[in-house]
Parts: structure tokens; sequence; C-alpha cells
């Protein structure tokens, strides 16, 4: 096993008790430009200020810094293990609640749900929002998320009522793009429920580097880079969180209080092997230097605030979004 090196370029966060999940949270979101740059110049609210305070100590401090603030502006409990992706959207919504969407488009993929009636092909569209997509974990990540957008036959009791044909009847789902986010935020669904007890998946996913992401019907991609990972390492009921994150061009590992150099990706490799990673982070092409939104990205408020051409498609359970739990 190759020994990790140790480096004070960066700075560190004390584990509270149980808080390494928001340790490997909260370093990842410092390093993504587009949320810290809004956190600093939006500081008003508890949240907002926590936060602000936290990023200023991680640009300036070179030791381990603590996170008691942010803690408790979230109310959370330090001594309760919780899953990653769940304190992500928690934080979302928390900051959301006193600036509607202004966070949330960041990271917030608005995905359009269409069903097609195979007997009269009358088709109705649901617009929903997704802050995390999550995928299915498969040897190559590709495969996962060609396995998302790929049409999926709802037959049997499956079926769904068709409003024109008024009966059920064996449906196309179909998902696609509407607008697409900045960052990117990716969960494989590693965590399954089984016999009433989670079981971990530890499967190997090779995840690359650039990642191609359609948009809509067309034949257009938005290439990603890949920039951060949140790993969870151990079994269900006794993990531990960190984050991988790329910075100045090196990997660099952040584990609570420690930093590390991270020898993930090897030269000339365009993807990364790994068991433990979880959440994955996706930045896009910075096109317009104003940061303001291009034009497949928000720019019309949230999915609530489209209008739906019909509900048929609101009974249609998410494909994508398995239930939450905590660890």
């Amino acid at each position: 096993m190759m020994r990790r090196v140790e480096t004070d370029n960066f700075c560190g966060l004390k584990n509270q008790g149980f808080t390494c999940y928001l340790n490997a949270l909260l370093q990842t979101l410092f390093r993504t430009p587009e949320f810290k740059n809004l956190i600093i110049s939006s500081s008003v609210h508890t949240l907002e200020k926590a936060l602000s305070k936290l990023f200023k100590k991680l640009s300036s401090n070179s030791s381990s810094i603590g996170t008691k603030d942010v803690t408790r502006a979230l109310k959370i409990d330090v001594m309760k293990q919780q899953d990653i992706a769940d304190c992500f959207r928690m934080l979302l919504n928390k900051l959301d609640k006193k600036a509607p969407s202004k966070y949330s488009k960041i990271f917030q993929s608005r995905v359009v749900n269409t069903l097609e009636c195979q007997d009269c092909h009358n088709t109705d569209e649901l617009v929903q929002d997704f802050s995390v997509i999550t995928l299915p974990v498969k040897p190559f990540l590709t495969d996962s998320l060609e396995e998302f957008w790929n049409s999926t036959t709802l037959d049997g009791q499956n079926e769904v009522y068709c409003n024109k044909c008024c009966k059920k009847t064996a449906t196309t789902m179909t998902y696609t793009f509407k607008c697409q986010p900045r960052v990117l935020v990716i969960q494989l669904k590693r965590f399954m429920q089984c016999r009433n007890m989670f079981e971990k998946d530890i499967s190997t996913v090779s995840i690359p580097l650039k990642l191609e992401v359609p948009y809509g019907n067309s034949k257009d991609k938005t290439i990603y880079s890949l920039y951060a990972m949140c790993n969870h390492i151990g079994v269900v009921n006794g993990g531990h969180y960190n984050a991988v994150i790329k910075c100045s061009e090196k990997w660099n590992e952040f584990d609570d209080k420690y930093c590390y150099l991270n020898c993930i990706h090897q030269s000339g490799s365009d993807f990364i092997s790994s068991s433990n990673a979880y959440l994955l982070f996706y930045k896009k092409p910075s096109d317009d230097a104003s940061g303001q939104p291009t034009d497949n990205e928000h720019n019309e408020g949230t999915a609530n605030e489209c209008k739906h051409k019909k509900k048929r498609a609101s009974i249609v359970k998410r494909k994508d979004q398995p239930s939450t739990h905590t660890r």
C-alpha cells in the first residue's frame, strides 16, 4: 500500500464526533467557486454567515479549524452519522428557504419526464428539478448514465392511466435534460435495502475525468470535468467519509483534520477506478466569463414555477431517486 504523504498547503476540519460526512462536503463546496463566492458575497442569515466565516478561515488558516458554527446553524447532532448526499440536499434546502433557488440553481438539473402511451401515442410531460442525479452502480459510470437516459417501458402492474384511452396502458418513460447545471452532482446508488437491512455495493466503478452529458433531444453534448469525489469507506453502519479534490491540477485528499497528496489518477489515464466513490462533482466548461447562465442553464425559475402539461406523470415513481436513509 502506498504511504500517504501529508501536505500543509491546505487546512483541515476538526471532527466533532461523527461529522466526517460534513467535513468532506464542506471541503468540496469550498472548492466549488460558484458556491463559495455566492456564500461570501451574500452572508446575511445565520447559515450563510457560518459558512462564510468558515470559508474565509479555510482560505487563510494552515491548521485544522472547527465547524461548530455550521453544525449549530444546520441543527446537526454531531454524535450521529449521516448520509452525505442527504446532508447536501438539506444544506441547499435551508439556504434556499432564505434565498429561493439562488443556491440550488448552481447544482440543479432540470429534467423532463416524458410518458408516451404505447396504444395511442399520446404524450405527457413532467418537469422535475434534481440537485443530485442518482445512478446505479455499474463497472463504467458512462453505462450508468446511459441507463438513466434510456427509455423504460412501464407495463403489467406498472401500467399508467392514459386520459385519452381512459384506461391503464403500457407506457414508455424517458428522461431528458431541459437545463443543465453548472455543477453536476452524481450519487452512486451503493446502498440498497434488502430484507429490512441496508447493504453496501463495493463494486469498483471506472469514473471518467471527462463526462459527456446529452442535452434535450438533440445530439449536442456538454463535456463536464470531474473535480471532486466524496468517498464512503467501510460498511453501512460503520463507515467513514473523506473527499478527494483536484486543486491546482493535483489531486488532494481531505480526511477531517488531515490533508494528503493523492495519487488516484495515473498519468495518461482518462479514468479513475474506485470502490469507495459515492458522490461525484463535475463542473461545466466556463463559456461565459460574466458567470451568467448560458442558454441551456436555469433561467426560468424552479420546476414548480413551470406549467405542467398534465399531472399524469406525477404518479410514476422517479426511477433515479432512492429512498433516503441514515448511516
